[in-house]
């Protein structure tokens, strides 16, 4: 009863029916900018509203937020990326304050913005430089350098050295051979312990088995040869002598009418000692018994080196004994000794003021340019040596001032602009030093409020004042030094233990600026030092060139190298990283060949120790093949399409090592590392060497065979003679008080009032 009753009085609501049409006077979300200007309602039609489409005007809708504020952010995005750049362009001109705040800058907000990224992909993108190329594991020592002699003969490499380079390729193609993918793993294993990847003689002794007469002499003829040896291929790089003032002095000793002290007797020894080296290796009909030069460097420490002397107060004349002593290490692959003693002259010099620029009345602009040649002499051994050992230099930045030395030879005294340079360190600043590469180093970067140059007004086309200068041996070195410079900040700036603390960012900054500098050191030299043309030369001119041209491209490798690995060929990397990186490798790569280049295609160690800087060819060459053994091992990913080239090269240095090390263990030791890895990358990698080491030895017989039925070397050497008037004491040999050096009066040379009289 109670259902029919609910059923019976229900009432159903029936909702009412939406109207289809739209109300006249809806407001719309967005008027037209037409009719906000006059007031009126807007209908809200588009493209174009009802009261537009009316009065035929134009109709536009403004942005809403959300667009305005995307476009704005797309706007601030690219203004950024363009200050970014500009930063980055400019820093190299900058002072170092500026330069490195704009740095740590670009550093401090690329970091932000690569945190919105996540953290999978910072991870990948903001690593730090321990697990880029060259520079892993910069800041530790992971063998025990005092174990055992061999070790302690090696000592510590650092990591912009060959040898650690090798060290890396060797454990790289131990895990090739075995045909494995992906990257080596570091192994605890005395197989590749730095000493034995290091090709150097250091574990050799340096003795004579026998007693040596400390004052005896070759015969004149013999020492003439070795006198000249030295001043034809070593004196233009190494001018740590008065060349014109020594030779007077040596042609008075033997003529008897004067006698030296001990330390000029060393001197003359070891500039022997350095060309009875040199004499060997290049065959030479007149060189002596393999032994001479031993024998020359034992009377030069007897005479000058011995303990009373080393505890004594430093001279000039000590400092070339020491700079000389160091060479001839360099010379002889002694590596660690020629570090130990290249010290000693550094400190030496350094005691004396050589690094300042000199301002003293008392000593004439002659002596003051000559103790300049001294003091860039000792800087471009040291840099050479951190290069080769990767050790921390003990000239540290900004410690030295010393002007560059003038591109003229001693023997140019009247040229027209020398007496003027000579005494005007302004003129020596406009015309010189501000227009070599180094300059922003040495002067702006070091100095927060940069260097004001002076103005000449008077001078016509100064910017090629250096570039006109006629080819002699002082404007060769000059900029041999200028690169000295420049490679060396690139050790400072890439290889510093603080490249394990800043990020991958900031050291591909330095190399793009360092990069900059190597590049205008080529273009700022002259035509005559075009080192990539070498046709038709005169002998000196292309030792010249080839010295620029080794020195050039081993920068380059040396800048390139933390480039160099696996992971530059990363996809997950940034592009714009990915590129420069890539590009870097590529640069070391192309510098290795180049460097290459430089050489004949076919071996012949003879010229290339007459021609070539052959105290530190072996250097320069392993750097090349290890370089490109590296990218051999990696399967050549930075440029898959160069692979048959990068192997051309490999196989033609490996062939150089084999037939210098018929002259050369240094050179025996290298090769043998360096096929040794071949043979694994080849073996790993299926690569085809090219050559067949029997074939090879069968023609190293035959060449060996035809060289033992020539004429046999003179014995000159064995029968040394005493020296004119023997001295048995310093005294009886005039020497100047303030330079050191011999006294005019007995080795006159010019008529000039200010003769080149020290040092």
């Amino acid at each position: 009863m109670q259902h029919k009753r609910l059923v019976s009085g229900a009432k159903v609501a029936i909702p009412r029916q939406r109207s289809k049409t739209t109300p006249v006077h809806r407001r719309v979300r967005v008027a037209c900018e037409s009719c906000r200007q006059r007031k009126i309602k807007c209908s809200g039609g588009t493209p174009v509203c009802r009261q537009c489409d009316e009065l035929s005007l134009p109709c536009h809708y403004p942005l809403s937020a959300r667009e305005r504020a995307r476009r704005q952010l797309n706007n601030l995005a690219e203004r950024v990326t363009e200050y970014e750049t500009l930063l980055r362009d400019i820093s190299p001109y900058v002072d170092k304050r500026i330069a490195d705040r704009i740095l740590a800058t670009l550093e401090k907000y690329a970091a932000s913005s690569e945190m919105v990224q996540g953290e999978e992909s910072q991870d990948d993108e903001t690593s730090s430089s321990s697990s880029i190329g060259s520079l892993d594991k910069i800041d530790r020592v992971e063998e025990d350098l005092n174990r055992t002699p061999w070790t302690r003969a090696t000592g510590y490499m650092g990591k912009n050295s060959e040898v650690t380079w090798m060290q890396s390729l060797q454990k790289e193609t131990e895990h090739r051979s075995q045909k494995l993918a992906g990257p080596s793993e570091a192994k605890a294993d005395d197989q590749f312990s730095i000493h034995c990847m290091s090709y150097h003689l250091d574990n050799m002794d340096i003795s004579v088995p026998r007693p040596v007469q400390v004052y005896r002499m070759p015969p004149q003829s013999v020492a003439d040869r070795l006198f000249d040896d030295f001043l034809d291929t070593i004196y233009p790089f190494f001018p740590i002598i008065n060349r014109p003032l020594f030779r007077s002095q040596y042609q008075t000793f033997f003529r008897g009418s004067a006698r030296p002290g001990d330390k000029w007797l060393a001197i003359l020894n070891l500039i022997f000692a350095i060309a009875a080296k040199h004499a060997h290796l290049t065959q030479s009909p007149w060189r002596g018994e393999s032994h001479d030069h031993l024998v020359y460097l034992t009377r030069a420490r007897t005479l000058s080196m011995n303990g009373d002397i080393l505890f004594s107060h430093p001279d000039l004349q000590q400092i070339q004994v020491e700079g000389l002593t160091a060479f001839y290490l360099v010379a002889c692959d002694q590596l660690n000794r020629a570090w130990r003693i290249a010290a000693l002259a550094v400190r030496s010099s350094l005691s004396l003021g050589l690094n300042l620029k000199n301002t003293s009345n008392a000593t004439v602009v002659a002596s003051k340019e000559a103790r300049y040649k001294v003091w860039w002499c000792v800087y471009t051994l040291e840099h050479m040596l951190g290069i080769m050992t990767g050790r921390v230099t003990c000239i540290s930045d900004g410690a030295f001032k010393t002007p560059f030395p003038l591109p003229f030879d001693e023997e140019q005294p009247s040229e027209p602009g020398v007496a003027e340079l000579l005494g005007n360190h302004d003129l020596h600043l406009e015309l010189i030093e501000s227009k070599l590469a180094c300059y922003h180093i040495r002067h702006v970067l070091l100095d927060p409020q940069g260097v004001e140059r002076p103005s000449y007004t008077q001078k016509k086309d100064e910017a090629s004042w250096l570039k006109s200068r006629p080819p002699s041996s002082a404007l060769g070195f000059l900029y041999y030094a200028d690169l000295a410079v420049i490679a060396q900040e690139i050790v400072n700036q890439v290889y510093s233990l603080d490249c394990c603390t800043i990020s991958w960012d900031h050291i591909e900054s330095r190399i793009r600026i360092l990069r900059t500098r190597v590049e205008l050191w080529q273009s700022n030299l002259p035509d005559a030092y075009d080192f990539t043309n070498l046709r038709d030369q005169g002998q000196e001119m292309l030792r010249t060139k080839l010295l620029l041209g080794f020195h050039y491209y081993s920068s380059r490798i040396t800048l390139g190298r933390p480039c160099l690995c696996r992971r530059g060929s990363q996809p997950t990397l940034s592009d714009q990283r990915s590129t420069f990186s890539h590009e870097m490798a590529l640069v070391a790569l192309e510098s290795a060949r180049l460097m290459l280049d430089l050489i004949p295609n076919s071996p012949d160690p003879i010229w290339l120790y007459r021609t070539c800087p052959w105290w530190c060819i072996l250097h320069y060459l392993m750097q090349s093949v290890t370089v490109l053994l590296i990218e051999l091992s990696f399967g050549c990913i930075h440029q898959p399409e160069e692979e048959k080239n990068i192997l051309k090269y490999s196989r033609k240095a490996v062939l150089w090592l084999l037939a210098m090390s018929d002259y050369s263990l240094a050179s025996r030791r290298a090769w043998e590392l360096c096929d040794s890895s071949f043979r694994r990358i080849a073996q790993g990698m299926d690569y085809d060497m090219g050559y067949s080491l029997d074939s090879i030895q069968r023609q190293r017989g035959e060449q060996l065979s035809l060289r033992q039925k020539s004429p046999s070397r003179s014995k000159a050497h064995i029968a040394e003679s005493p020296p004119p008037g023997s001295p048995t004491s310093d005294h009886g040999f005039p020497f100047d008080p303030i330079s050191g050096e011999l006294i005019r009066s007995f080795f006159p040379f010019i008529e000039e009032e200010d003769p080149w009289d020290e040092v």
